[in-house]
C-alpha cells in the first residue's frame, strides 16, 4: 500500500473518530437538558418587563403581574392558583402579595419554587431582576406540570423582595403546610451565559452540604459553565444582619434547604437599564434547566429537612466544606505558630544597631503615599476626559492602571526612604506587622470568624516567609500574603459594590473630599502591615537590598511615572458611559403647603454637561463640570394635586393634653410614597402614638409610611399626648414619581428618575 493510500485511510479514521465524539456529546446533552422552553420563557419575561413594566411593590402594575402569574399557573395545569395577599409588613403599610401555583404529587412533601415578581422602583423594568427569574418560575410549573410526580410542587411568585424579603418572610410564617416543605429553589436573575452564583445562605444558617453538592454535580451535568460562588462578598455580606440576600433566606431561616441562582450581578440590575433590550435569552434555559434537574432528582425524596453552618470554596467543579470549628482552629493554630516565630526572630534581633527613630510613622507615610497614587488614579483619568467616573461604563481597564499608581506610590517611597530610612533591624518590622495583623485578627473574628480567616492567613505566610532560607520562596510567600485580605476589597460583587457608591454618594466637596479621605485612611492602615513585612523580609534577605536599591533609582522612577501617564491618557479614549450603563439623573421638585416654598433642582453622581431641560416654551442646556442645578419653578406645576384634611380633638387634664387626630389625604392621582412622621419638640424625646396602621422608629421620629402607590384617599386615625409646653410636629411628604406636565430632560446616554414632593407641616402644643 502506498504511503499516500496510509495517509488517505488514517486521516478517514480521524475524522470518522471526531464525527463519532460529536455525535455522542450532542446526544448526551440532549438527554441531559429538559423541556425548558427558552422561547416561552422569553415571552413570558417580555410580558412582565414590557407589556405590564416597572412593578414596585404595592403598585398596580405588581397587582397585575401577578394576577398574571396565577393565570399561567392555572393554564399550566396547576391544581390550585391563587394570590396570598398581605397588607402590611413590619415597615410600610403597603398591599402586596405572592402568586402561588400547587399542583399535587402522590405525596404531601413540597418541593418550592420560587422568584420575586417585583422590581426595585418606578422607573426600573426589572428584566433581569427579577422578571426573568419569575419567568423562569412559570416555564418550570409547565414542565413539572406535564407529567405526575411524587411530591407536591409549589410555584411562587414573590412580592416585597427588594423591600427586604417581605413577601417569602410572609409565606414562610403564614402558608398552611410549611412544615412539609423539604426544598426550596430560588431564581433570582438569569441573564445570560456568564457567571452564575450559586447562594446556598443566609445570616447565621447554610444549606446542608447535600443540596450544594447536587446543585454543582446538576449543573455540569447539563453541560453549562461559570458557576461560581462568591466566598469572599458573602463572608463580608453575611457578617452583618444588614446585608443583601434573596428570598431563599426566610426558608434558610426557618430551617428548610434553600439555595438561590443569581446571574451575574455587574449588569444594570437596580437602574432603568435594566429592560428587555438589554437581556441576553440565553440564561433563561442554563437556569430553568438547573432547576428542573433538581426538581428531578429530589422528586422521590430528600435528604433530612435541616440547615448547617460552614465555610464555602468551590474550586472548579468541587466544593469544599469547612465547619466553623475548623476556621476556630486555625485562626488559634496561626496565632500560636506567630507567637513562635515572633520569639525565634526575636533572640536574632540586631540589640547593638543603631536604633532609626520614628520608623511607624515613616512607614505610615510611604503605605498613604502609595494609596493616595493607587486611590485617585481613575480621578486622573477623569480630569482628562471631563468625566467624574470615567471607569463606570467599564471598571476592568481601571484595576490595572491602579496597579502602576500603587507602583508609582511605591517608587515614590523608595526615593524617600533614601532620605527618611526605617529600622535596619528585621524583627523589628515584624513586629509591627504581626502588632497590626494581630489586631485585624481579633476585630474580624468579633465579626466573623470567615472574615478573620483573612487576616489569619496574612499572619500565616509572612511568619513562614521569616523562617524558610529559600529567598525566592520568601518572595513569593510575601508577595501571595495579602491576596485574601485583598479580594474582600476586590470581591466578586466588586463591580456592583463600586457603582452603587458612586452612583449613592452626594456630591457637595466636603462629603466627597470626607469620604475619599476616610477610604484613604482605611486602606492606609489595611496595607500598613504588609509594607512592614516586606521590610522585614528584605533586611533579612541580603539579596532583596540590591533590587531596593533599582526601586530607589531616579529612572525607576520616569518610566513607572510615564508609564502611568500613557496608560491615563489611552484610557481616556474609552467612554465613560454605554447602552447598559447610563448617567442617571435625579429631577427634585418640593413643594412646601404650608408656606408655598418651592424649589426645582437637578443632581447627578456624574456631571450635568450638555443635559438639555425645556419647559415653559424654554430650553436651558446645562455645560460644564457641575452636578447640581437649581431651575426656575415649572408654571404648570399643579399645587392642588395633594389635599389635607385635619379633625382633631384635644382634652387636657393637668399638664396633659390628648389628641385625637383623623387626618385626610386627597390625591389626584396614586402617589409614589407617602409619609408622615411625629416628632417632639423636646429632641430628647420621641412621641408615643397610637394608630392602627404599621409604626416606624426612625431617630427622633415615629413613622407611618406606605411605599409605593396607595389609594388616593388615605384616612389615617392617629392618638398622641402632648406634656406640658412640650411639642409634636406632624410632617407629611408625599411624593409622585413624575414631573409637572411639559417638563422635558435629555441628554445623551441618560436615565431621568424624576420626583415631586408636597410637604406639610403641623405643630401641635397644649
Amino acid at each position: 500500500m502506498s504511503l499516500r493510500t496510509w495517509y488517505f485511510v488514517l486521516c478517514t479514521q480521524i475524522l470518522s473518530t471526531q464525527i463519532l465524539s460529536t455525535q455522542l456529546l450532542c446526544t448526551q446533552l440532549l438527554h441531559t437538558q429538559t423541556n425548558f422552553s427558552r422561547e416561552n420563557a422569553t415571552n413570558l419575561l417580555h410580558h412582565l418587563s414590557v407589556t405590564i413594566g416597572p412593578r414596585p411593590m404595592g403598585s398596580p402594575a405588581e397587582r397585575e403581574a401577578l394576577q398574571f402569574a396565577v393565570e399561567k399557573f392555572k393554564e399550566n395545569g396547576c391544581d390550585t392558583a391563587y394570590i396570598m395577599p398581605f397588607t402590611r409588613t413590619s415597615s410600610v403599610n403597603t398591599n402586596s402579595g405572592i402568586a402561588i401555583g400547587i399542583k399535587r404529587g402522590a405525596t404531601n412533601r413540597i418541593i418550592v419554587i420560587g422568584g420575586h415578581i417585583d422590581s426595585a422602583d418606578p422607573e426600573i423594568p426589572g428584566a433581569d431582576d427579577d422578571g426573568s427569574g419569575t419567568a423562569v418560575v412559570i416555564e418550570a410549573s409547565r414542565v413539572l406540570c406535564s407529567t405526575p410526580k411524587q411530591s407536591t410542587y409549589v410555584f411562587t411568585c414573590f412580592g416585597g423582595e427588594e423591600q427586604g424579603l417581605k413577601g417569602s418572610s410572609y409565606f414562610v410564617e403564614h402558608f398552611k403546610d410549611i412544615q412539609n416543605v423539604v426544598l426550596m429553589l430560588q431564581v433570582d436573575m438569569a441573564n445570560g451565559l456568564g457567571t452564575i452564583d450559586i447562594v446556598p445562605e443566609t445570616h447565621g444558617a447554610s444549606a446542608p452540604r447535600w443540596l450544594v453538592k447536587a446543585a454543582v454535580e446538576e449543573f455540569y451535568k447539563l453541560g453549562y459553565n461559570n458557576l461560581r460562588y462568591p466566598a469572599f462578598f458573602f463572608t463580608l455580606n453575611y457578617s452583618s444582619p444588614s446585608g443583601s440576600g434573596s428570598d431563599h433566606e426566610s426558608f434558610l431561616r426557618a430551617g428548610i434547604p434553600a439555595v438561590d441562582f443569581s446571574t451575574d450581578v455587574s449588569k444594570p440590575i437596580h437602574t432603568p437599564r435594566d429592560n428587555f433590550e438589554n437581556f441576553e435569552q440565553a440564561g433563561l434555559k442554563r437556569s430553568g434547566d438547573l432547576v428542573l434537574k433538581l426538581a428531578e432528582r429530589f422528586d422521590g425524596g430528600a435528604p433530612p429537612r435541616a440547615t448547617e453552618e460552614y465555610f464555602l470554596l468551590l474550586i472548579g467543579q468541587t466544593p469544599f466544606f469547612f465547619p466553623v470549628w475548623s476556621c476556630w482552629f486555625f485562626v488559634l493554630g496561626t496565632l500560636f505558630f506567630v507567637a513562635f516565630v515572633i520569639f525565634r526572630i526575636r533572640r536574632t534581633r540586631l540589640i547593638t544597631a543603631s536604633s532609626r527613630r520614628w520608623t511607624f510613622l515613616k512607614m505610615l507615610l510611604f503605605s498613604f503615599i502609595i494609596v493616595c497614587c493607587a486611590w485617585f488614579s481613575s480621578n486622573v483619568v477623569g480630569l482628562l476626559n471631563g468625566n467624574r467616573y470615567a471607569w463606570f461604563a467599564d471598571p476592568e481597564p481601571f484595576y490595572p492602571l491602579s496597579i502602576l499608581g500603587a507602583i508609582l506610590g511605591i517608587c515614590l517611597s523608595a526615593l524617600l526612604a533614601r532620605s527618611l530610612p526605617p529600622s535596619n533591624c528585621p524583627y523589628k518590622h515584624l513586629r509591627n506587622s504581626v502588632a497590626l495583623l494581630f489586631l485585624f485578627t481579633i476585630v474580624s473574628a468579633l465579626a466573623s470568624i470567615k472574615i478573620a480567616l483573612a487576616p489569619a492567613c496574612a499572619l500565616l505566610l509572612i511568619s513562614v516567609a521569616m523562617i524558610v532560607r529559600n529567598r525566592f520562596l520568601k518572595f513569593f510567600l510575601i508577595a501571595v500574603s495579602p491576596l485574601w485580605m485583598f479580594r474582600f476589597i476586590f470581591s466578586e460583587w466588586k463591580e456592583l459594590i463600586f457603582r452603587n457608591v458612586a452612583m449613592g454618594l452626594p456630591t457637595e466637596f466636603v462629603t466627597v473630599a470626607l469620604f475619599n479621605g476616610m477610604m484613604v485612611i482605611v486602606f492606609t492602615l489595611y496595607i500598613l502591615p504588609f509594607l512592614f513585612a516586606i521590610a522585614a523580609v528584605i533586611r533579612q534577605t541580603p539579596e532583596f537590598v540590591t533590587t531596593l536599591r533599582f526601586a530607589k533609582s531616579k529612572w525607576t522612577f520616569a518610566f513607572t511615572f510615564i508609564t502611568f501617564s500613557v496608560a491615563a491618557i489611552l484610557l481616556t479614549n474609552l467612554p465613560a458611559y454605554s447602552n447598559l450603563w447610563y448617567r442617571n439623573i435625579h429631577a427634585d421638585i418640593s413643594y412646601n403647603m404650608e408656606n408655598k416654598e418651592s424649589s426645582f433642582k437637578l443632581k447627578s453622581s456624574e456631571y450635568l454637561d450638555g443635559v438639555h431641560v425645556s419647559f415653559d416654551n424654554q430650553t436651558t442646556t446645562l455645560n460644564g463640570r457641575i452636578t447640581e442645578k437649581e431651575l426656575p419653578f415649572p408654571s404648570t406645576f399643579d399645587s392642588t394635586l395633594v389635599l389635607v384634611h385635619r379633625t382633631e380633638t384635644k382634652n387636657t387634664h393637668g399638664d396633659t393634653t390628648n389628641y385625637t387626630i383623623e387626618l385626610s389625604l386627597t390625591m389626584k392621582k396614586r402617589p409614589y410614597r407617602v409619609s408622615i412622621g411625629y416628632s417632639s419638640g423636646n429632641e430628647k424625646e420621641i412621641p408615643s402614638i397610637s394608630t392602627p396602621f404599621v409604626v416606624t422608629t426612625r431617630k427622633n421620629e415615629r413613622r407611618i409610611e406606605w411605599y409605593s402607590f396607595p389609594e388616593t384617599l388615605l384616612i389615617i386615625p392617629v392618638q398622641f399626648q402632648v406634656i406640658g409646653n412640650d411639642t409634636v410636629k406632624e410632617k407629611i411628604s408625599v411624593v409622585f414619581s413624575e414631573l409637572p406636565f411639559g417638563v422635558k430632560i435629555e441628554g445623551e446616554k441618560v436615565d431621568v428618575i424624576p420626583r415631586m414632593e408636597y410637604m406639610y407641616n403641623y405643630i401641635y402644643s397644649r
